[in-house]
């Protein structure tokens, strides 16, 4: 395991961490309100699960930062688990909204695929404690499908319904989050130390999530499905 000092992050620093993670369960929440009734059940649910498996990892991460900063404990395994965590939170997302660009609206064998996704998640948290970070890139290569996944299925939404705006916010969510899974790497090279690093990684993280917030939004405002309705009338 790698070694962090108190020194290096501070209460303040923890609960700013806290802010994108308020941003992304805004996002979730207009997500998972847009697209459920939209798609069919198991993707509905890989959503809703993605969505709550990346809050619970950023909500790990920031707790982390705020224990060692008052010099309660170094309770590694918050910090261990949010990679592979918010990682299977993306790809299950990206799961989810991808099958947007193949969508059917038949619901057949629903339940099985449901129940299905609660196995590897429960599996996920099980064995995460145990993982060292020397097999992080696997997790961030992960991180990055699922990220490009929900990018390319938000852009297609965006694109369809010629909005524009929506389309340069997702992309700016989509890089937000390649620069935060090169951070520490971008971080050696630019000679940042320890809590540089978290600060320009934390402003990085806020601005991305800012962004996927007010998409979220304006695809919701927007009436995104409204053809929905036309088709009932």
């Amino acid at each position: 395991m790698g070694e962090y000092y108190a020194q290096d992050y501070s209460v303040i620093m923890g609960l700013v961490d806290l802010l994108p993670v308020i941003l992304f369960t805004l996002s979730g929440c207009i997500i998972i309100k847009v697209m459920f009734n939209e798609l069919r059940k198991p993707f509905a649910v890989m959503i809703c699960s993605g969505v709550t498996l990346s809050i619970t990892a950023g909500l790990f991460k920031a707790l982390w930062k705020i224990l060692l900063a008052l010099n309660v404990c170094d309770f590694y395994p918050f910090n261990v688990m949010f990679m592979p965590i918010q990682s299977l939170g993306f790809i299950l997302m990206g799961v989810g909204l991808i099958s947007l660009l193949f969508k059917k609206k038949e619901e057949k064998n629903g339940d099985k695929v449901n129940v299905a996704t609660l196995p590897v998640i429960l599996a996920t948290l099980a064995a995460t404690p145990a993982i060292k970070e020397d097999g992080s890139i696997v997790f961030i290569a992960f991180l990055v499908i699922g990220a490009a996944m929900i990018a390319t299925s938000l852009s297609y939404l965006a694109v369809k319904n010629k909005n524009w705006i929506c389309l340069i916010l997702f992309i700016v969510n989509f890089v937000g989050l390649i620069i935060m899974g090169a951070m520490k790497p971008l971080s050696s090279k630019m000679g940042l130390d320890v809590t540089a690093a978290n600060w320009v990684e934390q402003s990085v993280n806020t601005v991305a999530q800012a962004a996927l917030l007010l998409g979220a939004y304006l695809m919701n405002k927007k009436g995104f499905f409204a053809y929905k309705q036309e088709k009932a009338n």
